[in-house]
């Protein structure tokens, strides 16, 4: 194997030496303790004594100066010059196990030393995708222990890569654990005799996935060295994981954000040493989502979500793991509670058992600041983890202490972090030196510690795998509702027809009924589309459509507290409560699902009329017909018998023939009727003139952002993308764009700190692309994206309302024309105790000729967090559109805390402003493409951009009363 030369460790950077040295010197020859891990930090060392250090022989431990031993107590070989470096790179010996403080030799198999010339943990050092993919590849080539395969591509073409390490015999009958693990996966599939036989014969498959975070740089580093370990060690636990557990390992679960965020580093913190110096960024990991690449599980929008959940399905593997930093030092997650009422007990159980197992082993090994329980709840069910749990698999996942960049950097901690407590019986120091090996060490020791328990403890995790999916068949059988039925007699068909997909994808059994039939109170029509609940996923379909109701006197949550299906799509969803249901006879549902729209002919009809049904996939229809003149009918009308509200689409028949519009009527699930010119004649209208759409976007916050451009795109809605630093540098709006779409710049943004921007401290700060840099300037490019929109763009702003432009601000981004003056009379207003975490409420409309609520029934559940709320002089209350429910109804799933202080109070707000309009919206209607059921209210906005008026009180005109 090769060695590094002293002149290898001498290229690092002096200040980084010194900071090493700091620890190294101090410590040597001092035996780890608890007591020591509390110690206080000692003074820096001086140059001399970092020379000195780097002198110390290489087959030397620079903590103690004596030799290394060259093999480990079970007699293997020891790669003495890696070791070397490994400890050295670990700023205290307490910060290390005797799992991975030694790399084990193997001649025959690549290492990362072998590899890239250095091991894993070099200070300053971050791999790229392809880098991490290459090394797996050599590896595989080198050992029959571990194998490669590709799977699916991002949306930007960088592939996910799957690496299985195990025992030569396990991984040699890959296919046969695939199938045992599908049967134990389902108990319809083995009986219990099948089933005990696979518990005895099979590996447990557990799995790891690393980096879908991006700048939580480390678990990609240190899954290297894991797999390494796994395929060579002799050490008697590691023999018995290989023998008993198959070990998946996604090592880049967001290859995209990965290869930005090294190019981020090389680009601009290449030399940052200090934590509080690092440059933000980058603006962008994938091609839309953010952070929320880890709020995904719901909606399957991302193609690395659509990749765990396809990798899943396919081998129904009972353990999964992701790998996260954030928190000192080891956070092994359990948490808090309140967990999600569906989740089987067993589930539960397991959290707390692996766990407890951590703390205890890693603590009693030494390592200070492994902890549990108090970090996040257990109740979401859309994260990365989810994919397993709510499948009745295991979902866990670690929090390790990253610095983000992997340079070696002083940490300071608070009270609240260092204390001792149940959860956390050795807590760490209140300052440290912290180094990327630190957080691989930590990392890579509690991944060893469970699959060296999961191998101690096969059978019971197999057994307890299909004992819950058991449990979940039984209760669809045994308790009610034993169905939910989906009608394909209903509005809004594409939306309901989409929900139903969404099921499908995400492995949840769906059927549709052959015959009509009534069940308890239920009709059930022949085509409709039943979710039977006697089978395996029973529990997670119960998480998507039941109502939930977060504690009131829980701790705060985590994130968001409600997510039901029939209120987000706002869709009619039936429950069952008789059990004969499941007797009726139905057909499994195998294909994509589609509910088509139908269209109605009459006899000398001069007109088709499209009924108004807020639908979010109508727009799509609307651009379909971009060649064609479309009305908005401005008041009821009838037509063949049905009495339509205001906002029926009039589309003339010499326009667009029977064949087109019955095409478009199927695919986009509309209503379509025929009407005589009588019908029509007399009925106010306005023409819905397509928009020229910007979408306006800050460079410190592309979370929402993000998925308003997803939203848009699936929609087929055109749009050009601006920056803020675009407006800040002389782009004009007004005569360029009918319409500016802000989405919301995160749920606790203000006005001032969306309109300043990044710190003006980095500037200038550019996110181009470059021959060095190429995974930068996409989907934008700024030369410095430091300082926000400034008063040049809020200028731009008004300037564009005042000249006729519709502005349309969701969320947070609406504080910004109330409360940097672009709006009169219009205040923020912050309730004292009122408490809305992400969940779902009732909104009333309150202006129902606005064509901002076309299709809207009276109450619409509304996605809802945090507001912003705005206050209205009596005068201009006639321009809220739609407001919150009364208190006693506002609630609809999760949690509001004094509802009385929502109460009634604007949600939609439409103010004529110069010859344009303002539209604020007081919630994110667009909210992690969930929202189905509020993104026709920001397409009405945006498709009667000039006819907002409509509805309104004309200028002088009291306000009318609110209501239908």
């Amino acid at each position: 194997m090769s060695a590094l030369s002293p002149r290898g460790l001498a290229s690092l950077a002096p200040s980084l030496l010194v900071a090493l040295a700091v620890a190294g010197a101090a410590h040597a020859q001092t035996p780890r303790s608890a007591a020591q891990a509390r110690a206080s930090l000692d003074p820096p060392a001086s140059a001399e004594e970092t020379r000195d250090s780097a002198a110390v022989p290489q087959t030397f431990d620079w903590w103690t100066s004596r030799p290394i031993p060259a093999t480990t107590p079970w007699g293997q070989p020891v790669d003495t010059a890696s070791t070397r470096l490994i400890r050295s790179w670990t700023t205290m010996p307490e910060y290390t196990t005797s799992l991975v403080d030694h790399l084990p030799e193997d001649a025959r198999v690549v290492s990362p030393t072998d590899h890239f010339g250095h091991p894993i943990g070099k200070p300053g050092v971050l791999h790229t995708v392809d880098e991490i993919h290459g090394y797996f590849a050599a590896l595989a080539a080198s050992t029959p222990r571990v194998r490669v395969e590709r799977l699916g591509e991002t949306e930007e073409g960088n592939h996910l890569a799957l690496v299985q390490v195990g025992s030569e015999a396990n991984l040699a009958r890959l296919d046969a654990v695939k199938q045992g693990m599908r049967a134990l996966a389902d108990p319809r599939a083995a009986d219990s005799a099948a089933a005990a036989r696979l518990v005895a014969e099979l590996p447990v498959v557990y799995t790891f996935y690393a980096g879908l975070h991006s700048t939580e740089t480390g678990p990609p580093e240190m899954v290297m060295e894991l797999a390494y370990r796994l395929a060579v060690s002799d050490d008697p636990t590691i023999r018995t994981i290989r023998d008993s557990v198959v070990v998946f390992i996604i090592p880049v679960a967001e290859p995209d954000g990965r290869n930005r965020v090294v190019d981020w580093h090389r680009r601009h913190n290449a030399n940052v040493t200090s934590y509080e110096d690092r440059v933000p960024g980058p603006p962008y990991w994938g091609t839309y989502i953010f952070h929320d690449n880890n709020r995904d599980g719901i909606q399957l929008s991302a193609r690395l979500t659509q990749e765990a959940v396809k990798l899943f399905e396919e081998w129904k593997y009972p353990i999964g793991h992701d790998l996260h930093e954030s928190v000192p030092y080891l956070y092994v997650s359990t948490g808090t509670g309140p967990y999600n009422r569906e989740l089987d007990p067993i589930a539960i159980s397991e959290w707390q058992w692996m766990s407890n197992w951590e703390v205890t082993d890693l603590t009693a090994r030494g390592l200070p600041g492994v902890w549990t329980h108090g970090f996040y709840d257990g109740w979401y069910p859309g994260y990365l983890l989810w994919v397993t749990n709510t499948r009745n698999a295991v979902g866990r996942f670690y929090e390790t202490f990253g610095n983000s960049i992997p340079a070696t950097v002083k940490r300071e901690l608070g009270a609240r972090q260092t204390g001792i407590e149940w959860y956390r019986p050795s807590p760490p120091r209140k300052e440290t030196l912290w180094s990327m090996r630190n957080n691989t060490n930590y990392m890579q020791s509690g991944a060893l510690s469970v699959l060296g328990l999961a191998a101690q403890h096969r059978t019971r995790i197999l057994s307890q795998y299909r004992e819950k999916a058991l449990h979940a068949v039984e209760r669809g059988r045994t308790e009610a509702p034993h169905a939910y039925v989906v009608p394909v007699a209903q509005p809004r068909r594409a939306d309901a027809g989409y929900m139903v997909d969404l099921l499908r994808r995400q492995g949840i059994e769906v059927h549709r009924a052959e015959r009509a039939g009534t069940f308890g109170t239920t009709a059930v029509a022949a085509g409709d589309f039943v979710v039977r609940m006697d089978q395996p996923y029973r529990n997670f379909v119960k998480m998507l459509m039941d109502v939930q109701r977060f504690p009131e006197n829980a701790p705060r949550p985590y994130d968001d507290v409600a997510w039901t299906f029939p209120y987000m799509f706002n869709v009619e969803v039936r429950a069952v409560a008789d059990s004969a249901v499941l007797r009726a006879p139905m057909r499994p549902v195998a294909d994509s699902v589609t509910i088509a729209g139908s269209l109605t002919t009459a006899r000398r009809a001069a007109w088709w009329v499209v009924a108004p049904e807020a639908s979010a996939h109508a727009v799509r229809a609307r651009y379909a017909l971009r060649d064609v003149a479309v009305f908005a009918a401005e008041e009821s009308l009838t037509v063949a018998g049905r009495t339509l509200p205001p906002g029926a689409w009039l589309v003339e028949m010499s326009r667009v023939g029977q064949a087109r519009m019955d095409s478009l009527a199927r695919a986009h699930g509309l209503v379509v009727l025929a009407a005589p010119a009588s019908a029509v004649e007399r009925v106010a209208r306005h023409e819905m003139n397509l928009p020229r759409i910007a979408l306006l976007h800050s460079w410190r916050n592309t979370q929402d952002e993000g998925w308003a451009r997803f939203t848009l795109e699936r929609m087929g809605i055109p749009y050009t993308y601006i920056g803020e630093d675009k407006l800040r540098t002389g782009t004009t709006l007004a005569g360029r764009f009918d319409v500016v779409l802000f989405p919301s710049q995160g749920a606790n943004a203000g006005a001032k700190q969306i309109l300043q921007g990044v710190d003006p401290k980095f500037s200038p700060l550019p996110y181009t692309r470059t021959a060095e840099f190429p995974t930068h300037g996409y989907p934008d490019s700024t030369s410095d994206m430091t300082g926000g929109m400034g008063y040049e763009g809020l200028a731009a702003l008004r300037d564009f309302v005042q000249q006729g432009g519709t502005l349309v601000t969701l969320g947070s981004a609406s504080t910004v024309p109330v409360e940097l003056g672009l709006l009169r009379d219009v205040s923020r207003e912050s309730p004292r105790n009122l408490f809305v975490p992400g969940s779902i409420v009732r909104g009333r409309v309150a202006q129902a000729k606005s064509p901002i609520v076309y299709g809207y029934d009276a109450a619409v559940p509304l996605y809802h967090r945090f507001g912003p709320y705005f206050e209205l002089p009596d005068r201009l209350k006639g321009n809220v559109v739609m407001r919150y429910a009364k208190a006693d109804s506002v609630f609809m799933s999760g949690l509001v805390q004094h509802p009385e202080e929502l109460a009634e109070k604007p949600a939609v707000v439409a103010l004529p402003t110069g010859k344009g309009t303002v539209v604020l919206f007081g919630f994110n209607p667009l909210h992690r493409y969930q929202s189905f059921g509020n993104f026709a209210l920001v397409w009405n906005a945006i498709m009667h951009w000039n006819d907002l008026r409509v509805g309104l009180p004309r200028e002088g005109e009291a306000a009318v009363a609110d209501g239908h």
